[in-house]
């Protein structure tokens, strides 16, 4: 790791939540810059460490189990934060998400004011997911004219947000999300595979998979609730569905799937090897979406080559216009996603021809390479130095 010195601190790069998927988007953005960056990261950072930039894990608050608690650590990882800025004056911080928008949006004003330090925002979800999206529309809309920079990773975000808070296009960059693989080892993945095989006995099924922590915005419901109500899936045992995740958001009902002999609901964390043991047995990844910008979980399925079923938001339907890796319908049509199910079942050679064609999936990965993605961020921190 890199020394504290004052001609190495020009950026800072912030993500409070730098832990599992969200630490490995990091390091990879990270890593393919050739530019001292400062990263201020969870004290819980679980990914590879890079000796090209300098760790400093001041976020504690992830693991507290009281809200107010949660609170107070977080303040206090910024306010030493601040005192990285007071000795090392950078010029550029960028900042992955806000937890406390209000004292976010303040934090970034004192920045600005205080210090003349630009300030760059990652807008991976224009509005946050986790039901406060209202409560947080006003404190967004003032920090989205205050950021002088915002990245976005599809230009159909890009254009959501100019419409949705007028803001100055020029403002904005489009960067792509890249790809997220697991890094697992082959001996690591075949001690489990053998219990996996009996345990799950998938061989010679249309699979479809929906993995993961299960949200409103993901659509989980509206999967559970197509698939109940439609005896082609429901009753047919030459398929499956998949739903095997951490259920984060208590208004979703999948009691609806009780009784249905071809449906695995497990509303628990898996661990990585179960994942990619659930992902490599999957015929059809399912993300019926509700809103989204770009997805973790379509950049990690797609590393494996496995044919997706996406909604028309955001950046999800953007893989599909590179290559072809799979199908799209729109958001909460729950007809179109009975028909379209149904049709791949009814299917299964189309399946295996998405799958097979290797000359799209090498285009996609190509478009979502990390080299290409580091260094338009690089470019960027560089316009503001």
């Amino acid at each position: 790791m890199k020394t504290d010195k004052k001609h190495s601190a020009n950026v800072f790069y912030i993500d409070p939540q730098s832990m599992i998927n969200l630490a490995k988007y990091d390091y990879y953005l990270l890593n393919g810059m050739d530019l001292p960056v400062y990263y201020f990261c969870s004290r819980y950072y679980d990914f590879d460490v890079s000796p090209k930039f300098c760790y400093k894990k001041v976020f504690r608050y992830n693991k507290k189990k009281q809200n107010w608690q949660k609170a107070v650590s977080y303040i206090l990882s910024y306010l030493l934060i601040l005192l990285y800025v007071v000795r090392l004056q950078p010029r550029v911080i960028h900042i992955q998400w806000f937890r406390i928008p209000r004292f976010d949006y303040t934090f970034v004003r004192l920045l600005q004011r205080l210090f003349k330090v630009r300030v760059i925002f990652t807008a991976h979800n224009i509005l946050p997911h986790q039901g406060n999206e209202h409560k947080s529309e006003a404190v967004f809309q003032k920090a989205y004219r205050t950021f002088d920079k915002i990245i976005v990773h599809s230009l159909a975000t890009k254009e959501q947000m100019v419409q949705t808070f007028h803001i100055d296009a020029d403002k904005i960059e489009v960067i792509s999300h890249g790809v997220l693989p697991f890094n697992i080892g082959i001996d690591e993945y075949e001690a489990c595979r053998k219990d996996y095989d009996r345990k799950y006995n998938l061989n010679g099924k249309i699979v479809f998979s929906a993995l993961g922590f299960q949200n409103h915005y993901k659509g989980s419901d509206l999967l559970a609730k197509v698939w109940a109500s439609s005896p082609t899936l429901s009753q047919n045992p030459d398929c499956q569905l998949l739903i095997i995740g951490k259920v984060n958001d208590n208004t979703i009902d999948f009691s609806m799937l009780n009784g249905l002999e071809n449906v695995i609901f497990d509303n628990r964390r898996i661990s990585d090897e179960e994942f990619i043991y659930l992902l490599r047995h999957t015929s059809v990844y399912l993300l019926p979406y509700r809103d989204i910008s770009q997805s973790g979980a379509l950049l990690t399925v797609m590393t494996e080559h496995i044919p997706v079923l996406v909604t028309d938001t955001g950046g999800m339907t953007e893989p599909l216009t590179i290559g072809n890796i799979g199908w799209k319908i729109q958001p909460s049509d729950e007809q179109a996603l009975r028909d379209m199910l149904e049709h791949l079942v009814a299917n299964p050679a189309e399946i295996q021809a998405v799958r097979d064609n290797l000359d799209a999936w090498n285009k996609v990965c190509s478009h979502y390479d990390w080299n290409n993605i580091s260094r338009q961020t690089q470019r960027l921190y560089e316009s503001l130095l």
